[in-house]
């Protein structure tokens, strides 16, 4: 970084942080208490409020999630409240739905060119972006912040020894249930994936269309299938791959997957695709799926009957082991408005603005676990047992160095795995030929 860019850094600091932000934290979050439940802030109709709003310096905020519930709502709220309270900078969102968001990045890394000042990114998109030297360090928030009890989960995303992303979310695979439609079916959990077969197909009446269970499985639909399928290597204790040395044809991967094959024959809506299974589970007509804990919060809005009844198994295998994924926020170097993005993540980190964006998202897992409240986790009836005292590993401990081509590597697999669900194809075939296709990946790569 230039001595310019350090002196405007050290400038900007000394007279918008220490006198308006990081000084009056306690009152920031006192106020936020409210602001936090209050509408997102509507665009200035007034000639002098939006001229007052023009001459702001204007950071632009990049995700898939500004519309996703109470996620959503947290985080407009959040923009609103620091866009409110101090007058020199205005944070602005852009949605962008997840597929298209996961592609937009992969092509920025790819040409070494981000758009948007202020990104997020998946567990697997971060690495990529570190080794594409295109983010920021963002050590010094956690300075400002007198924060000491960052989370392990963070290790990966430093290079050299600084930190380039802070997690936002960390989200946890469980099982979801609606606990009405097991009632009815005289249904309790399974213990062993062989049960979790047969619960499910219990659960199922095709002819009532109703159905026992719902993932992604459509090849049009790539990054929320693969983003799932990756998770089916667990049952068996498989990992994907070793370094770059791919394992699809182990006998972890090819018992997950003919797992997920019986399933997708008793108990799913063949062929429905992702808004589809949403909206079945939102009806009650799906009885459950592998959910992602930051998903459940989505239900109080959008299923508000719903989410009373919703309920977590138990990891039905004898690992407990589940995916947790870190989605941390970034800063792009690139941007010319390095030191103003790099003030509202130092917002947000302050300990009780992220305890209350976590809250809001009703998230469960905490990046400043002493930000935890255990009132609030007390609250949530589903988060016992299926995302509370799990055994869990990242993507990183599972994909092997095809975290840093995670998309490529999952393309590989679900379109030779649909050959599995729809064309006929063995397990062990498909897979055979997916081997040969991801050894040719890693030779490309490496």
């Amino acid at each position: 970084m230039s001595d310019e860019t350090v002196g405007k850094q050290h400038a900007l600091r000394t007279r918008l942080t220490r006198r308006d932000l990081l000084r009056n934290a306690g009152a920031l979050a006192g106020i936020g208490l409210l602001a936090a439940c209050a509408p997102a802030a509507q665009p200035a109709t007034d000639g002098g409020e939006a001229a007052a709003t023009a001459e702001r310096t204007r950071v632009r905020y990049l995700s898939w999630w500004f519309e996703e519930g109470n996620r959503g709502d947290t985080w407009n709220n959040f923009i609103a409240e620091f866009n409110d309270y101090q007058s020199e900078i205005e944070v602005v969102a852009e949605n962008i739905p997840f597929d298209q968001y996961t592609t937009k990045t992969i092509v920025g890394a790819q040409s070494g060119q981000l758009d948007g000042d202020i990104v997020m990114a998946t567990p697997e998109l971060a690495p990529r972006l570190i080794q594409s030297e295109l983010l920021v360090p963002l050590d010094d928030v956690l300075v400002r912040n007198d924060i000491t009890d960052l989370s392990s989960a963070h290790d990966a995303l430093r290079r050299d020894g600084k930190l380039y992303g802070l997690d936002m979310v960390t989200v946890a695979f469980g099982i979801l249930y609606n606990k009405d439609r097991y009632e009815e079916a005289g249904i309790t959990p399974a213990t062993t994936p062989d049960e979790w077969v047969e619960v499910s197909a219990a659960l199922t009446d095709r002819e009532a269309q109703k159905y026992g269970f719902f993932a992604t499985h459509l090849v049009s639909e790539p990054s929320d299938f693969w983003f799932q399928l990756e998770m089916w290597c667990m049952p068996y204790e498989g990992i994907w791959a070793e370094g770059t040395t791919p394992l699809l044809t182990s006998d972890g991967i090819i018992q997950g997957l003919e797992l997920f094959k019986r399933m997708y024959d008793v108990a799913m809506p063949q062929g429905a695709d992702n808004p589809t299974g949403y909206r079945l589970f939102q009806n009650g007509d799906v009885a459950q799926g592998l959910y992602v804990s930051a998903a459940v919060g989505a239900f109080t809005k959008d299923a508000p009957d719903l989410y009373p009844l919703l309920r977590s198994a138990p990891i039905p295998w004898e690992s407990n082991k589940s995916i947790a994924r870190i989605h941390p926020m970034m800063i792009n170097k690139d941007s010319d408005v390095v030191d103003e993005s790099m003030e509202f993540l130092t917002y947000m980190y302050v300990p009780d603005n992220y305890r209350r964006m976590v809250e809001g998202c009703q998230d469960v897992i905490f990046a400043q676990p002493s930000a935890a409240r255990q009132e609030y986790l007390d609250s949530l009836e589903w988060l016992k047992p299926g995302y509370w005292g799990v055994d869990y590993v990242t993507p990183f401990d599972i994909v092997g160095d095809f975290v840093y081509n995670f998309n490529e590597f999952g393309q590989i697999v679900i379109t030779n795995f649909a050959d599995v669900l729809i064309a006929g194809k063995s397990v062990e075939e498909a897979m055979e030929i997916a081997q040969g296709q991801a050894e040719e990946l890693a030779e490309r790569i490496s």
